[in-house]
């Protein structure tokens, strides 16, 4: 199957033919866009390269050895490590790199060079294949027009011979019949003469069609494959020089590699310590700064009681703590080794997850462990220092179990005797009270019961040699400086006894019921009410309480022990309400029933009128047990807490707290 057996149209051909070289063309564009973005590529690489080669000439020698100065100010060395040896290598095997693809782009050039002229070439033969297809169809339209005008001719020869027989008809003579003879002869030659050009004109398409043409398509369609076979040539050329590339960028990639598998690590650390070595120093060793005033020495005191009982506690502080931190670094070390096997299993298969992240969970648990293990000598030096000092002891150690507590009416601490509010320490035990600052000073002789109150003993009833003793105990040391470990029990010094303080613990066991006045922290219940009457509604705040309505009828379980509350039972169920919320219930009888103070001038919410304020400055409560409060809120009085607090119950919202009595006043008496 060929064009010319096929196809009769040479200018389809001829347009095929077109695209075929304008895809060459496109083709010789595409190398030349990619030379350019080599060329590009190449200039940023050896930018890059040379960047990389100034840094490294800079960096000198601090792969090998470090920043470490040599010796006599030399800047070379007759070793280099295999470290810089590598990327040297890297470098140099980066600079040929650049070479090859120099090389590669030469070849592009001289490619495309090629296309270019061959193009050329192609385009000169389909132009000859059509310029001949034209000239042979001009050769038959040149015989169609001179088939044209002997046509034309010998009509005019028919005419004339026939306008000269009509006349020889009319008026025979001699002259007109040679003239008619004449003209019969040059009428047939022009016939002969238009019928020899039809039989040409006819030769001459039957040639161009049955031939000329045909061959003109069969070269056209040889052109074609030509271009098409040029084209494969091309496309393997362009294809293998960058393949030819590629294997040499390999070939240098991989001895890259090769040199950088050949570091030894070993030989670099050797060379690094061989310049880097100096001479030992041992840290500084802190001594004991004495004060010639006082006459200290590096020893520890032990002198007297206080110093004794503040050691031991240190040391049962200690001892707990360094119980905890051993636990502790021995569960982190359980954990780091599973993160270890993660982190070695994620090494080896990768796609399980990233190693790094592992790696830096491992560095995290590795200095939680190196804290710990500073805590862990910390406690360990000061309890072998203590030890040291003090020794051992037969005395039997009754420790006290502390909790921390808010104390909200003021008290006495039972260690240092000063007034103790707020934030403080209370045992679980015996009731002991004292400030924060003063546990360690606390001597370890806890009862195990709560003392009735009045047979506890008060701050009056401490010896006046035992006030002088304790106001020398450091105080300036507190648990707070320890470890936030808790503490295990020491040993006593002294059988003495504290005397115990009134306290002001949460704990429902006092031996004696002291339901306190709700205006007072010092006033005691005076009379027994098993039933009282709720005097206004009541929501409760949290689950000990229990809800209250007006008028309803409830039963004491536990009276006011001085804090403003009675356990009841009424009908919502079991819980405590606040003490001003009842009255009695036969309160219109009995003046007696009253809770009065016997240290204000307020009367109790028990009595016929209730002191209600308004808030004339905003408060923001700062602890638990105070309550916040806006300008204008109205608040109803509870009790009096401590110097300039009371308790009171915001009217705005249900809740109750202490607030500073000077920001309100009063609007009812």
């Amino acid at each position: 199957m060929s064009f010319g057996s096929e196809l009769q149209d040479i200018q389809a051909v001829n347009s095929y033919l077109i695209n075929d070289l304008a895809f060459i063309q496109e083709f010789r564009d595409t190398i030349k866009e990619r030379i350019s973005i080599e060329k590009d590529y190449i200039h940023k690489l050896e930018n890059l390269q040379k960047k990389c080669s100034q840094k490294n000439d800079k960096r000198g020698l601090t792969l090998t050895v470090g920043s470490v100065k040599l010796p006599n100010g030399d800047t070379v060395i007759p070793k280099n490590s295999t470290f810089q040896k590598s990327y040297d290598k890297f470098l140099k095997k980066f600079e040929e790199s650049i070479k090859d693809r120099n090389d590669y782009v030469e070849k592009l050039n001289s490619l495309s060079e090629n296309i270019k002229l061959s193009v050329v070439k192609k385009e000169e033969i389909r132009k000859k294949h059509l310029d001949y297809s034209s000239r042979i169809n001009t050769e038959i339209t040149n015989m169609c027009t001179e088939a044209d005008k002997n046509e034309t001719k010998f009509r005019e020869a028919c005419n004339n011979t026939d306008a000269m027989k009509k006349k020889i008809e009319k008026n025979e003579d001699e002259k007109s019949k040679k003239i008619y003879d004449q003209n019969i002869i040059d009428m047939n030659n022009k016939m002969n003469m238009y019928i020899l050009s039809i039989k040409v004109a006819n030769a001459y398409n039957d040639k161009l069609v049955n031939v000329e043409n045909k061959n003109v398509l069969d070269n056209m369609q040889e052109l074609h494959e030509s271009l098409v076979e040029y084209y494969k040539s091309i496309c393997k050329d362009y294809l293998d020089s960058e393949n030819e590339l590629m294997e040499k960028l390999k070939s240098t990639n991989n001895k890259t590699v090769d040199y950088s598998n050949k570091i030894d690590l070993s030989n670099d650390i050797a060379l690094f310590i061989q310049y880097n070595k100096k001479e030992w120093k041992s840290p500084e060793v802190k001594t004991f700064a004495t004060i010639p005033l006082w006459k200290t020495t590096g020893d520890i005191y032990t002198k007297d009681i206080n110093a004794i009982t503040f050691l031991r506690n240190t040391s049962l502080k200690l001892q707990q703590n360094l119980s905890i931190i051993k636990d502790d670094i021995n569960s982190k070390n359980k954990e780091l080794e599973g993160i270890n096997s993660v982190y070695q299993t994620y090494k080896a298969t990768p796609s399980f997850g990233d190693p790094n992240e592992i790696y830096q969970k491992v560095v995290d648990a590795k200095k939680e462990i190196a804290l710990l293990q500073l805590e862990e000598l910390k406690c360990e030096v000061q309890i072998n220092a203590i030890s040291e000092a003090i020794g051992g002891t037969e005395m039997e150690i009754i420790p006290h179990n502390f909790k921390n507590k808010n104390f909200i009416k003021q008290t006495v601490c039972s260690c240092c005797g000063e007034s103790l509010w707020r934030k403080g320490l209370s045992c679980r035990e015996c009731g002991y009270s004292c400030h924060l600052k003063c546990e360690l000073n606390v001597p370890p002789n806890c009862t195990k019961q709560k003392l009735p109150k009045n047979k506890r003993a008060t701050i009056s009833s401490y010896p006046s040699s035992e006030k002088k003793s304790i106001s020398t105990i450091p105080t300036s040391v507190t648990v707070s400086q320890l470890s936030t470990y808790s503490s295990k029990s020491v040993q006593p010094t002294s059988k003495t006894k504290n005397p115990f303080l009134e306290d002001d613990t949460d704990d429902d066991d006092d031996d004696v019921l002291d339901s306190a006045n709700p205006f007072s922290s010092s006033s005691d219940l005076q009379i027994d009410l098993p039933t009282m009457i709720a005097a206004y509604d009541y929501t409760k705040q949290i689950n000990d309480e229990v809800d209250l309505h007006a008028g309803e009828e409830v039963t004491i379980i536990e009276p006011d022990k001085g804090d403003g509350w009675i356990k009841v039972s009424c009908s919502s169920g079991t819980g405590l309400v606040p003490a001003n919320y009842l009255v009695p219930s036969n309160s219109s009888d009995k003046k007696e029933g009253n809770y009065t103070t016997s240290n204000n001038d307020y009367s109790s919410p028990f009595m016929e009128v209730i002191k209600q304020a308004k808030v004339i400055y905003d408060y923001t409560g700062q602890m638990d047990e105070e309550l916040t409060v806006t300008h204008n809120d109205i608040v109803t009085f509870i009790e009096n807490s401590e110097p300039g607090w009371i308790k009171v119950k915001n009217e705005t919202n249900g809740r109750i707290g202490l607030i500073p009595e000077s920001y309100v006043e009063y609007i009812s008496t």
